[in-house]
Protein backbone atom coordinates (compact mmCIF):
# COMPACT_ATOMS: atom_id res chain seq x y z
CA UNK A 1 0.00 0.00 0.00
CA UNK A 2 1.40 3.14 -1.00
CA UNK A 3 2.47 5.92 2.06
CA UNK A 4 -0.07 8.08 1.23
CA UNK A 5 -2.77 5.88 1.28
CA UNK A 6 -1.58 4.46 4.42
CA UNK A 7 -1.68 7.99 5.84
CA UNK A 8 -5.06 8.92 4.96
CA UNK A 9 -6.47 5.21 6.28
CA UNK A 10 -4.87 6.08 9.96
CA UNK A 11 -5.89 9.42 9.75
CA UNK A 12 -9.43 8.70 9.12
CA UNK A 13 -9.70 5.85 11.42
CA UNK A 14 -7.41 8.38 14.10
CA UNK A 15 -11.06 11.05 13.64
CA UNK A 16 -13.60 8.54 14.46
CA UNK A 17 -11.49 7.15 17.21
CA UNK A 18 -11.31 10.64 18.52
CA UNK A 19 -14.96 11.19 17.99
CA UNK A 20 -15.88 8.11 19.87
CA UNK A 21 -13.81 8.78 22.69
CA UNK A 22 -14.02 11.99 23.46
CA UNK A 23 -15.54 12.71 26.87
CA UNK A 24 -19.34 14.13 26.08
CA UNK A 25 -19.32 18.10 26.81
CA UNK A 26 -22.45 19.43 29.14
CA UNK A 27 -22.90 23.22 28.28
CA UNK A 28 -25.48 25.90 27.69
CA UNK A 29 -26.72 25.00 24.52
CA UNK A 30 -26.79 21.55 25.67
CA UNK A 31 -28.84 22.46 29.08
CA UNK A 32 -31.18 24.79 26.66
CA UNK A 33 -31.69 21.86 24.03
CA UNK A 34 -33.19 19.74 27.09
CA UNK A 35 -34.77 21.73 28.81
CA UNK A 36 -37.17 22.94 26.18
CA UNK A 37 -37.78 19.54 25.14
CA UNK A 38 -38.68 18.61 28.55
CA UNK A 39 -40.75 21.78 29.21
CA UNK A 40 -42.97 20.66 25.73
CA UNK A 41 -42.99 17.11 27.19
CA UNK A 42 -44.33 18.43 30.79
CA UNK A 43 -47.06 20.53 29.36
CA UNK A 44 -48.29 17.67 27.07
CA UNK A 45 -48.03 15.45 29.73
CA UNK A 46 -50.44 18.20 32.71
CA UNK A 47 -52.61 18.80 30.09
CA UNK A 48 -53.51 15.28 29.23
CA UNK A 49 -53.70 14.92 32.75
CA UNK A 50 -56.33 17.58 33.51
CA UNK A 51 -58.43 15.71 30.34
CA UNK A 52 -58.31 12.21 32.04
CA UNK A 53 -59.08 14.22 35.34
CA UNK A 54 -62.80 16.01 33.52
CA UNK A 55 -63.02 11.99 31.35
CA UNK A 56 -62.75 10.22 34.28
CA UNK A 57 -65.86 11.48 36.06
CA UNK A 58 -68.55 11.57 33.53
CA UNK A 59 -70.92 9.08 34.15
CA UNK A 60 -70.42 6.41 32.31
CA UNK A 61 -66.62 6.91 31.91
CA UNK A 62 -65.93 8.68 28.65
CA UNK A 63 -64.44 6.15 25.94
CA UNK A 64 -61.70 8.99 25.19
CA UNK A 65 -60.48 8.78 29.05
CA UNK A 66 -58.18 5.86 27.84
CA UNK A 67 -56.32 8.18 25.05
CA UNK A 68 -55.88 10.76 28.04
CA UNK A 69 -54.50 8.33 30.16
CA UNK A 70 -52.29 6.74 27.30
CA UNK A 71 -50.72 10.10 26.51
CA UNK A 72 -50.17 11.39 30.11
CA UNK A 73 -48.51 7.88 30.66
CA UNK A 74 -46.43 8.15 27.39
CA UNK A 75 -45.30 11.69 27.90
CA UNK A 76 -44.92 11.64 31.35
CA UNK A 77 -42.20 8.51 30.48
CA UNK A 78 -40.56 10.25 28.06
CA UNK A 79 -39.48 12.74 31.33
CA UNK A 80 -38.43 9.51 33.19
CA UNK A 81 -36.07 8.37 30.74
CA UNK A 82 -34.74 11.82 30.10
CA UNK A 83 -33.65 12.46 33.86
CA UNK A 84 -33.12 8.64 34.52
CA UNK A 85 -32.23 6.44 31.49
CA UNK A 86 -32.15 2.55 32.08
CA UNK A 87 -29.52 1.61 34.26
CA UNK A 88 -26.98 -0.94 32.55
CA UNK A 89 -23.17 -1.79 32.55
CA UNK A 90 -21.24 0.39 30.10
CA UNK A 91 -20.46 -1.53 26.92
CA UNK A 92 -16.57 -3.20 27.24
CA UNK A 93 -16.15 -3.62 23.64
CA UNK A 94 -18.43 -1.39 21.30
CA UNK A 95 -16.93 2.09 20.96
CA UNK A 96 -19.87 3.76 19.78
CA UNK A 97 -22.17 1.78 22.34
CA UNK A 98 -19.55 3.24 24.82
CA UNK A 99 -20.03 6.67 23.83
CA UNK A 100 -23.79 6.47 23.70
CA UNK A 101 -23.76 4.86 27.14
CA UNK A 102 -21.66 7.59 28.37
CA UNK A 103 -24.00 10.47 26.95
CA UNK A 104 -27.42 9.27 28.71
CA UNK A 105 -25.28 9.29 31.56
CA UNK A 106 -24.01 12.24 31.74
CA UNK A 107 -27.58 14.12 30.46
CA UNK A 108 -29.76 12.48 33.73
CA UNK A 109 -26.97 12.88 36.07
CA UNK A 110 -26.93 16.85 34.58
CA UNK A 111 -31.05 17.05 34.40
CA UNK A 112 -31.41 15.14 37.89
CA UNK A 113 -28.97 17.60 39.06
CA UNK A 114 -30.36 21.18 37.81
CA UNK A 115 -34.25 19.69 38.39
CA UNK A 116 -33.31 18.21 41.94
CA UNK A 117 -35.14 15.16 40.65
CA UNK A 118 -34.28 12.82 43.65
CA UNK A 119 -34.32 8.97 43.73
CA UNK A 120 -37.77 8.71 45.14
CA UNK A 121 -39.61 10.90 42.60
CA UNK A 122 -42.99 9.80 41.20
CA UNK A 123 -42.43 10.14 38.03
CA UNK A 124 -39.37 7.68 37.81
CA UNK A 125 -41.80 5.17 38.62
CA UNK A 126 -42.47 2.93 35.22
CA UNK A 127 -44.01 -0.06 36.19
CA UNK A 128 -47.35 1.37 35.10
CA UNK A 129 -46.23 2.57 31.94
CA UNK A 130 -44.44 -0.45 31.40
CA UNK A 131 -47.60 -2.92 32.37
CA UNK A 132 -49.56 -0.72 30.04
CA UNK A 133 -47.35 -0.56 26.99
CA UNK A 134 -46.93 -4.55 27.65
CA UNK A 135 -50.45 -5.28 28.01
CA UNK A 136 -50.80 -7.90 25.37
CA UNK A 137 -48.44 -10.08 27.16
CA UNK A 138 -49.84 -9.45 30.52
CA UNK A 139 -52.80 -10.88 28.85
CA UNK A 140 -51.21 -13.56 27.19
CA UNK A 141 -50.00 -14.75 30.48
CA UNK A 142 -53.08 -14.59 32.00
CA UNK A 143 -55.06 -16.68 28.80
CA UNK A 144 -52.50 -19.28 28.55
CA UNK A 145 -51.75 -20.02 32.12
CA UNK A 146 -55.67 -20.48 33.14
CA UNK A 147 -56.37 -24.02 33.99
CA UNK A 148 -58.57 -25.87 31.67
CA UNK A 149 -61.36 -27.86 33.32
CA UNK A 150 -64.06 -30.46 31.76
CA UNK A 151 -67.57 -31.09 32.25
CA UNK A 152 -66.78 -34.08 34.39
CA UNK A 153 -64.60 -32.42 36.85
CA UNK A 154 -67.48 -29.58 37.45
CA UNK A 155 -70.07 -32.55 38.13
CA UNK A 156 -67.43 -34.18 40.26
CA UNK A 157 -67.60 -31.07 42.57
CA UNK A 158 -64.35 -29.78 41.12
CA UNK A 159 -64.04 -26.17 41.74
CA UNK A 160 -60.62 -25.07 39.96
CA UNK A 161 -59.35 -21.17 41.15
CA UNK A 162 -59.07 -18.79 38.54
CA UNK A 163 -57.05 -15.72 38.57
CA UNK A 164 -57.97 -12.42 38.40
CA UNK A 165 -57.46 -11.51 34.90
CA UNK A 166 -55.15 -8.16 34.15
CA UNK A 167 -57.40 -4.91 34.26
CA UNK A 168 -56.83 -1.29 32.97
CA UNK A 169 -58.92 0.66 35.46
CA UNK A 170 -58.87 4.45 36.57
CA UNK A 171 -59.88 4.80 40.06
CA UNK A 172 -61.21 8.79 40.15
CA UNK A 173 -61.94 8.62 43.62
CA UNK A 174 -58.13 6.90 45.02
CA UNK A 175 -57.19 8.88 41.60
CA UNK A 176 -54.88 5.80 40.63
CA UNK A 177 -54.61 4.19 37.19
CA UNK A 178 -54.07 0.53 37.84
CA UNK A 179 -52.85 -1.95 35.04
CA UNK A 180 -52.42 -5.63 35.16
CA UNK A 181 -51.96 -4.93 39.06
CA UNK A 182 -49.13 -2.00 39.01
CA UNK A 183 -50.68 1.07 40.29
CA UNK A 184 -50.03 4.90 39.90
CA UNK A 185 -50.76 7.64 42.23
CA UNK A 186 -51.45 10.34 39.39
CA UNK A 187 -51.63 13.08 42.02
CA UNK A 188 -47.96 12.55 43.11
CA UNK A 189 -46.82 12.04 39.14
CA UNK A 190 -49.03 15.56 38.08
CA UNK A 191 -47.54 17.18 41.58
CA UNK A 192 -43.77 16.56 40.36
CA UNK A 193 -44.36 17.51 37.07
CA UNK A 194 -45.53 20.80 38.38
CA UNK A 195 -42.43 21.43 40.27
CA UNK A 196 -40.32 20.14 37.04
CA UNK A 197 -42.10 22.71 34.76
CA UNK A 198 -41.69 25.69 37.33
CA UNK A 199 -37.37 24.77 37.53
CA UNK A 200 -37.36 24.38 33.81
CA UNK A 201 -39.06 27.90 33.60
CA UNK A 202 -36.92 29.39 35.74
CA UNK A 203 -33.53 27.65 34.27
CA UNK A 204 -34.60 28.35 30.57
CA UNK A 205 -36.00 31.40 29.24
CA UNK A 206 -36.74 29.69 26.02
CA UNK A 207 -38.74 27.32 27.63
CA UNK A 208 -41.52 30.33 28.34
CA UNK A 209 -42.32 30.39 25.30
CA UNK A 210 -45.86 29.36 24.57
CA UNK A 211 -45.31 27.92 21.35
CA UNK A 212 -43.58 24.95 22.21
CA UNK A 213 -42.28 23.90 19.42
CA UNK A 214 -41.05 26.92 18.03
CA UNK A 215 -39.14 26.40 21.67
CA UNK A 216 -37.83 23.42 20.35
CA UNK A 217 -36.81 24.70 16.93
CA UNK A 218 -34.69 27.51 18.60
CA UNK A 219 -33.38 25.91 20.81
CA UNK A 220 -31.42 23.66 18.31
CA UNK A 221 -29.90 26.66 16.32
CA UNK A 222 -26.18 27.00 17.16
CA UNK A 223 -25.05 29.90 19.46
CA UNK A 224 -22.07 32.08 18.89
CA UNK A 225 -18.68 31.22 20.96
CA UNK A 226 -18.84 33.51 24.17
CA UNK A 227 -16.12 35.43 23.29
CA UNK A 228 -17.77 36.70 19.77
CA UNK A 229 -21.10 37.72 21.52
CA UNK A 230 -22.47 41.69 21.77
CA UNK A 231 -21.51 41.29 25.46
CA UNK A 232 -17.48 40.29 25.22
CA UNK A 233 -15.03 42.58 24.92
CA UNK A 234 -13.20 43.53 22.32
CA UNK A 235 -10.69 40.83 20.98
CA UNK A 236 -7.90 43.63 20.06
CA UNK A 237 -7.05 45.46 23.01
CA UNK A 238 -4.36 47.23 21.68
CA UNK A 239 -6.39 49.00 18.71
CA UNK A 240 -9.86 51.22 19.35
CA UNK A 241 -12.04 48.75 18.54
CA UNK A 242 -15.01 48.04 20.62
CA UNK A 243 -16.95 44.63 19.79
CA UNK A 244 -18.64 44.59 23.44
CA UNK A 245 -21.26 46.27 25.31
CA UNK A 246 -21.68 47.96 27.99
CA UNK A 247 -23.09 45.97 30.88
CA UNK A 248 -26.44 48.16 30.90
CA UNK A 249 -26.68 48.70 27.20
CA UNK A 250 -26.67 44.72 26.84
CA UNK A 251 -29.37 44.54 29.51
CA UNK A 252 -31.71 47.11 28.01
CA UNK A 253 -31.38 45.31 24.37
CA UNK A 254 -31.97 42.38 25.81
CA UNK A 255 -35.42 43.53 27.34
CA UNK A 256 -36.64 45.60 24.27
CA UNK A 257 -35.83 41.97 22.42
CA UNK A 258 -37.89 39.89 25.17
CA UNK A 259 -40.26 42.32 24.97
CA UNK A 260 -40.74 42.28 21.17
CA UNK A 261 -40.39 38.51 21.26
CA UNK A 262 -43.32 38.78 23.68
CA UNK A 263 -45.42 41.09 21.66
CA UNK A 264 -45.25 38.40 18.53
CA UNK A 265 -46.10 35.26 21.13
CA UNK A 266 -49.07 37.06 22.29
CA UNK A 267 -50.43 38.58 18.63
CA UNK A 268 -50.08 34.92 17.35
CA UNK A 269 -51.90 33.37 19.90
CA UNK A 270 -54.65 35.71 19.86
CA UNK A 271 -54.35 36.26 15.20
CA UNK A 272 -54.50 33.13 14.09
CA UNK A 273 -52.65 33.40 10.41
Amino acid sequence: MPAAEGHKAGAGLDGIMNAVNDEPVWDERAQRVYLTHLARDVRIALVALEESKLLANTVPPDPRLWASVDTFLTYAARLSKMVKPIDGARPKKDLQKQAAYDRRKLRGEKLRELLGVEETSAVLSRSVRDSSEHFDERLDAWVFEQERFTADELEAGARPAMESPPMRIVDNEAWTIEVAGDVLEIGAVGRELERILASVLRLEPLARFSHADAAVLLSLMQTAPPELRLSAPSRRPDEPVTAGLDPEELLSLEQRWAADFAKLDERGRQEPV
